[in-house]
């Protein structure tokens, strides 16, 4: 009986790894395929423009798959595997602009793109609106944290693609010696590099709206910070804002201030309308807190190079342990101000002697000499300094 058991439950374990095994996960395949559409009025069909699935699997990393468009610019892609924690993407470049777009395989219906016909003057692009917002201020650096955001628009049937030069690129200016730029925007396959007095998105910028989002700092002297912005693509609509409490500004807009409250905090606001292309405004900012003695101290020592570091802080090291002796100098030996000699010691015989006299004087009073040992050396240094000639 023990033996049917014993039997029975290596058949049931048997049956069980084997059903298992069967059951097991298989990724399905599918089969990809859509369309790239010219929406540019009389564009010329897309045909032959090379199409790319990008895959990003949570722990093997980014793949991708290639395939081109046909005459009419339909494509197709090889079966694909779907995997859970995957994620999919679709993207093709024409007339040097990217154009993107999230797919799921899945869903088996074709999939569409919409690309757009290329055009390089920024014309196409304007400002739809725009904020300022004064962040946070560090009194210890003398910087004041900007955040800015704006949105682009390009209500043409064309997509704006810079030319070669800097100055094709979408430019954005910021205040002098500004630093620590963050810049984030939904534009496809954007990046962005610093130029002279701002920096420039290397993006395309097809129809629709688009958000740019850029924070920085800016540098301030004294108590104060003045600067003028050029709205190279205009707005809108236009707000500043800044928290009451932390500091005072004043610009051209020639508006009045709005006092708003949120989340118990009271804001500064200024709105204005329909910035026209390239006009500027001045921002006027006052009472700037300035930096403590010791924070001015800390911020310079932090402001070293590193490869400095070591032989400054070795220098002050040493300055100090020189002040310091030389101020127990001054005490062990009483020297007046008025004493012609000064404080510290000469070459001739007769100070050296009265020095000695002096801190025999002090080790006594400290406790650290006796009496008589004091009484015996002071007798040989008196002699000695009575035999010494006169000045």
């Amino acid at each position: 009986m023990r033996n049917l058991v014993i039997l029975g439950v290596v058949i049931f374990v048997c049956l069980t790894g084997s059903q298992s095994s069967l059951f097991a996960f298989e990724p399905d395949t599918y089969q990809l395929s859509g369309i790239v559409k010219n929406s540019t009025p009389d564009g010329a069909t897309p045909a032959g423009l090379s199409v790319a699935l990008h895959t990003e699997h949570l722990e093997r990393g980014a793949g991708m798959f290639h395939t081109f468009t046909e005459m009419d610019g339909s494509f197709e892609f090889s079966p694909i595997e779907v995997e859970e924690d995957t994620l999919y993407g679709v993207s093709v470049i024409h007339q040097g602009a990217t154009y993107t777009l999230n797919v799921n395989p899945s869903y088996k219906s074709p999939i569409e793109i919409e690309v757009f016909d290329a055009v390089d003057s920024d014309d196409v692009v304007a400002g739809f609106n725009a904020s300022v917002l004064f962040t946070s201020i560090d009194p210890s650096t003398r910087r004041v944290s900007i955040m800015e955001m704006i949105t682009l628009v390009n209500e043409s049937e064309t997509t704006y693609v810079p030319g070669g030069g800097p100055m094709d690129l979408l430019r954005f200016g910021l205040p002098e010696g500004s630093d620590q730029l963050i810049v984030d925007t939904n534009l496809p396959g954007a990046d962005w590099i610093q130029v002279d007095k701002g920096f420039a998105l290397l993006a395309s910028v097809p129809p629709g709206k688009h958000e740019v989002m850029y924070v920085y700092s800016a540098p301030y002297e004294e108590a104060s910070l003045e600067y003028e912005k050029i709205w190279r693509y205009g707005t809108k609509s236009l707000r500043v804002v800044v928290q009451r409490e932390l500091l005072d500004f004043h610009t051209d807009l020639g508006v009045d201030y709005q006092s708003v409250e949120i989340g118990n905090i009271i804001y500064r606001i200024q709105e204005t309308e329909d910035i026209q292309r390239s006009s500027k405004t001045v921002f006027e900012i006052s009472d700037l807190p300035t930096p403590t003695f010791r924070q001015s101290l800390v911020q310079s020592y932090n402001s070293i190079r590193y490869e400095f570091v070591g032989p400054v802080s070795l220098a002050i090291l040493l300055l100090l342990g020189g002040l310091y002796g030389s101020w127990r100098m001054i005490q062990i030996r009483r020297r007046s101000l008025t004493n012609s000699r000064g404080w510290f010691p000469g070459s001739d015989e007769r100070q050296v002697l009265e020095d000695m006299l002096s801190e025999l004087d002090y080790l006594l009073e400290e406790g650290s000499l006796g009496v008589e040992e004091h009484r015996r050396r002071s007798d040989i240094l008196s002699r000695r300094l009575l035999a010494v000639p006169p000045e």
